[in-house]
């Protein structure tokens, strides 16, 4: 269906009153390249004279500004007569009559092609129109009007031809999406291909769903959910009921022309929301089996923010980064660790699986600024420094959360754990009812032990470091500071991460580096001249630990822009924060241990 600019039918005239919704219709039939939108309002007043583009979404911690793609922006009243309007800033237009507002319809361009070099948009979070699918993200689609974020909404897509579409929205017999509030439409993503492959099964009682786009059709829906079953009712034990009635996965795996293509895509990962979440990956079999940890993680944000968050997030504000929220450690660092634990209770992980994972949090968590707790993290994110930290509430606000379940056990002989108030707050509070972001830690201390407000204000308002040693021995664990490797492994001693532009830069040298040949910055082209990307990252590191300390291997770098070849050696690996089970721990704390890693005695 052509977008109709001047003329209304008696029906839509009708649903279009002054207290109805405000419907959003979307034309993917024009071959150009952009979202086409429609947006039929409800009678404006004075004060809804700025329309506006998403700057900042919640749980994407990073800038957006989705205006900067809108490429046409024009306001009709109901005679069809142009408006006038002013783009003031790089996400709002203001319109000069707002009260005679009928129709605004804009077009706006996706992100998978766009340049990387300035705040780019991850493909997870972004939005694509590509020759066999598309990818709406609605945060990057739909603008909204700041006053009118709670009124309710009608959503229509038009395509061309018959095409399969994956959201966890729920379609009216009308041919239009209900859609509860801009809230709700931001939190639900919309995945659209003539060749995506669909599963769905239930856990308890809840029906989920998988909707997968592979280019090379060697993923389908099947096996991501054969992958994930396991995982999926291990967190319902975990959780003990439903808590949702529905929930959708959403996967678009890219290929290696895709990636060369779409530069984006060479940073890879998934976003939550409440009902699904999205995932962009690169299109290989071999790396569905490291999905698991992060569909453990995204599908236990059904936990936390969608039942337990604060009036910060309930009000989300799209123009500017969320500072004022305490709680990142708590939607982030909590879920990292829910997502983990409630494996090993279940048995998919052991809990020798466990102190690797806990000694693994220790180590990640030391490469990031210790000046920064995680509420500072929560505070700083967006600023350039702080953005720099933010992984680190995977890793410090997961290992806290492990500690804080220890710290919970300990004060009630065992009685209850972090699982158990962390329930009881969702109990307590729920999707429809914010917590007070100011007293929260309050409630928590309230609801537990007045110890906890020490254990709050050393390790979550503050960065003190953890005394493991003491700690760890009421549960028979003991805890090793640094010890060589016992297998005696080499290694190069560097910490590689991809870059903003996906090259592998060097972002840190461990302990383990006795060299003075390579610097943090520097961007790894080729080892043993093998090019390294994220293609040969697992061959080459499996190569570097067949060879002996002290071989040497060469680094082709890039250094500020300058080609450079070294000669390096390979240096005797440490292992640092080792935790291992005590054979001659009591039989308290055998017992204690048990209350962590298993579901039973």
């Amino acid at each position: 269906m052509m977008l109709r600019l001047f003329i209304l039918s008696l029906w839509s005239l009708s649903l279009f009153a002054q207290d109805g919704p405000i419907v959003y219709e979307v034309d993917l039939t024009r071959q150009n390249d952009a979202f086409n939108v429609t947006v039929t309002v409800p009678q404006l007043s004075e004060n809804d004279a700025i329309f506006s583009f998403v700057s900042y979404a919640p749980g994407v911690h990073q800038p957006l500004d989705f205006g900067r793609f809108v490429k046409l922006f024009k306001v009709y009243d109901e005679l069809g007569n142009e408006l006038l309007t002013n783009k003031i800033a790089i996400n709002d237009f203001e319109i000069l009559e707002p009260a005679k507002v009928s129709k605004i319809v804009y077009e706006i361009d996706d992100t998978f092609d766009m340049d990387t070099e300035y705040h780019p948009i991850y493909p997870m979070s972004g939005t694509g129109i590509c020759e066999d699918y598309t990818v709406l993200n609605s945060h990057g689609v739909f603008g909204y009007f700041k006053g009118l974020k709670d009124r309710p909404i009608k959503l229509k897509l038009e395509l061309n031809g018959s095409q399969t579409i994956g959201t966890a929205l729920n379609l009216g017999e009308d041919g239009y999406y209900e859609v509860a509030s801009y809230y709700h439409l931001t939190d639900s993503p919309i995945l659209i291909g003539r060749q995506l492959s669909y599963a769905s099964t239930d856990v308890g009682d809840i029906q989920v769903e998988a909707y997968v786009h592979s280019p090379s059709g060697n993923i389908s829906a099947d096996m991501v959910l054969e992958q994930a079953s396991d995982i999926l009712h291990a967190a319902h034990a975990y959780i003990g009921y439903s808590p949702v009635k529905r929930y959708t996965f959403l996967m678009y795996f890219s290929s290696h022309e895709d990636m060369q293509a779409m530069p984006v895509f060479r940073n890879s990962g998934a976003l939550e929301h409440a009902l699904s979440s999205t995932y962009a990956l690169p299109d290989m079999p071999q790396y569905l089996p490291l999905l698991k940890n992060v569909i453990a993680h995204e599908f236990m944000h059904i936990l936390s923010p969608l039942h337990l968050h604060s009036e910060v997030l309930a009000h989300f504000d799209y123009s500017r980064p969320v500072s004022e929220d305490h709680h990142v450690w708590l939607y982030e660092g909590v879920t990292e660790w829910v997502s983990y634990i409630m494996q090993v209770k279940s048995g998919i992980k052991t809990a020798e699986d466990y102190l690797k994972y806990l000694s693994e949090k220790v180590n990640h968590s030391q490469e990031y600024n210790p000046d920064y707790s995680l509420t500072r993290i929560s505070h700083e994110w967006s600023t350039d420094e702080g953005n720099k930290q933010y992984g680190n509430i995977y890793q410090l606000g997961a290992l806290t959360a492990a500690m804080l379940d220890i710290k919970l056990l300990q004060l009630s002989n065992g009685k209850q754990g972090l699982r158990d108030v962390y329930l009881a707050l969702i109990q307590k509070y729920g999707k429809d009812n914010p917590f007070d972001n100011a007293t929260f830690f309050d409630t928590l201390v309230e609801m537990t032990y007045p110890e906890i407000s020490d254990f709050i204000d050393n390790h979550i308002k503050n960065n003190r470091p953890f005394d493991f040693e003491t700690e760890m021995a009421a549960l028979g664990i003991r805890y090793y500071e640094r010890r060589p490797h016992p297998d005696q492994l080499p290694t190069m001693g560097l910490v590689i991460r991809p870059n903003a532009k996906g090259q592998p830069e060097v972002v840190s040298l461990s302990s383990d580096y006795q060299g003075t040949k390579v610097t943090v910055g520097d961007i790894i082209t080729h080892i043993e001249g093998t090019a390294l990307n994220q293609s040969t990252y697992r061959d080459l590191t499996a190569k570097i630990k067949k060879m002996k300390v002290g071989d040497a291997y060469r680094l082709d770098i890039l250094r500020e822009g300058k080609a450079m070849t070294i000669d390096e050696n390979l240096y005797a690996k440490y292992d640092n924060h080792v935790f291992e089970f005590d054979p001659g721990a009591s039989a308290d704390a055998i017992r204690l241990r048990h209350k962590v890693t298993q579901n039973k005695d």
